[in-house]
């Protein structure tokens, strides 16, 4: 076997060994948890080094589409090496900063984030920008530990005693946000206080269109300008009956 081919298949080996990982409990229950089916379009925020992106991308097939998105760059690159050994081509990278996911309005059907909600440095801008980047009825599955005071410290996050989040806390923040809760999984498997709160855009949740807004405001301009022309004229016809 020629010694150039090794990286190769040490490479190809570790993302087979990763896929079979994820495909176990831990894949079930996402795959789950998301209700996912192929054909869907779905994103990874939070990617890390992209072992849950490929899942997706090999759960919503060719048809779907997953966004991976990550503030850390360098972790991003390494999302990308690993869909491109993975041979997936249904995979678009984003980088994201701590206000937005990046993703684009209403274009996820489902949107996973794993040990990622409590890395929040602006929580509230990041839930509007969750809740924008799901279509009305989509899924998002948040799984997180409680805080663990003895996992390194995080600058600029919330103080919640530790690295993680309560579980009542993550739903109060999160129904306060606009999100419904549809499940819950108490014992998420890979972390041994893990747990999954599944979220969804409500059904019926239609934010006003550009459109509309542009309509309404130029109606209630229109009628400003009639109001005032005809106090003017008003005016004028006191003034001149004097």
């Amino acid at each position: 076997m020629p010694v150039a081919l090794l990286p190769r298949i040490l490479a190809a080996a570790l993302t087979a060994a990763a896929a079979v990982s994820v495909g176990t409990d831990e894949g079930r229950l996402m795959a789950e948890a998301l209700a996912l089916a192929p054909g869907m379009r779905v994103a990874d925020v939070g990617a890390g080094d992209g072992e849950y992106t490929v899942m997706l991308a090999r759960e919503v097939g060719a048809g779907g589409h997953v966004w991976a998105t990550e503030v850390d760059t360098e972790a991003l690159e390494k999302t990308r090496r690993r869909v491109a050994e993975a041979g997936h081509g249904n995979v678009t990278t984003v980088v994201g900063d701590q206000r937005e996911t990046g993703l684009p309005a209403g274009c996820c059907d489902a949107i996973f984030l794993r040990l990622v909600y409590h890395h929040f440095t602006e929580p509230p801008a990041m839930r509007r920008s969750l809740l924008h980047a799901l279509r009305p009825g989509g899924r998002l599955a948040v799984v997180e530990v409680p805080p663990q005071s003895g996992w390194r410290r995080l600058e600029g996050v919330p103080d919640r005693g530790g690295h993680g989040i309560e579980k009542g806390e993550l739903e109060r923040e999160m129904t306060a946000a606009g999100f419904e809760i549809v499940g819950r999984y108490p014992d998420w498997p890979g972390e041994s206080d893990g747990y999954c709160v599944v979220f969804r855009r409500p059904r019926g949740d239609r934010p006003p269109q550009p459109s509309t807004i542009s309509t309404t405001s130029r109606t209630k301009r229109a009628t400003m300008v009639a109001s005032s022309r005809s106090m003017r004229r008003a005016s004028i016809s006191e003034r001149t009956s004097e």
